[in-house]
């Protein structure tokens, strides 16, 4: 899947306001996730057994980097100790409308999108 070119992705704070729902991934069945306009979001996720999970808190985006940092922080991003529980990732908007983000298992954004979208550590996102 090819990302839109980064003059489309200029006001991605924007773009990702609103519910998403998650598409299955080897981690989760499905589940939504929110982001508001005030940097936060909220994660619901199903995971394949039927055990919920749910994470809220601040998301930073960093749209100089290429390709596009997010963190996904459990609470406020930046406490000491956030690095345990933040999910460092990079994230795109695909060409059908579509949202990519894609999770590091370390403290680490990843450099890269993986050819398989459907891995535990990616989650590919729809209106």
């Amino acid at each position: 899947m090819i990302g839109l070119p980064v003059h489309a992705q200029e006001d991605l704070g924007q773009v990702i306001l609103g519910k998403w729902e998650l598409a299955p991934n080897k981690r989760a069945a499905e589940g939504p996730i929110v982001f508001s306009d005030n940097s936060a979001y909220e994660l619901s996720e199903r995971f394949h057994d039927g055990t919920k999970v749910g994470t809220k808190g601040q998301n930073l985006l960093n749209q100089k980097s290429s390709p596009t940092k997010i963190d996904l922080c459990v609470g406020k991003c930046g406490k000491p100790g956030s690095e345990w529980t933040t999910r460092f990732g990079i994230i795109r908007v695909l060409s059908d409308g579509k949202l990519e983000i894609h999770t590091s298992r370390t403290e680490k954004h990843p450099t890269a999108f993986p050819k398989d979208p459907t891995g535990e550590y990616s989650m590919i996102l729809t209106r």
